[in-house]
This record gives structure tokens, sequence and C-alpha cells, in this order.
């Protein structure tokens, strides 16, 4: 089997949002010769809702932050 460069990032404790959009950008703007990433995280607690998902569905949440299905 070949090898396969990757690029692993670590990017430690970091906030959910703004990691997405950032994983999110990198999808949207990578091209042929773009080396594929691994981004190693981690993120605080959070709840991610699919795209059925209603935030009364969540009983109690408490400080929890609550991210519903987003497709873009």
């Amino acid at each position: 089997m070949p090898f396969i460069p990757v690029l692993i990032r670590h990017l430690g404790l970091v906030s959910y949002q703004p990691t997405y959009q950032a994983m999110r950008q990198f999808t949207n703007t990578r091209h042929v010769d773009t080396l594929d990433e691994l981004w190693v995280l981690q993120h605080p607690s959070v709840y991610t809702l699919g795209q059925a998902g209603k935030r009364e569905h969540l009983l109690n949440t408490g400080d929890i932050a609550v991210y519903p299905f987003c497709r873009d």
C-alpha cells in the first residue's frame, strides 16, 4: 500500500463552533493537491441536534451548549 501523506493538527482544547466552521471552510476550499488533514482536538461538552431534532427533545441540558444540525 502506498504512503499517503497526512497533515496532523494538534489543536488542544478549542471551542466547538469556530472549529466546526474552520473544518467546513477547509473542506469547501480544498482541491486535488490539498493534503488530507487529521485534526486532533478536544472541545467542551455540546449537544448536536440531528436533522429531525428539536430543542424540546432535550430534557435537561444544564449549561451545555446546543447546536442544531446545519447543512451548508
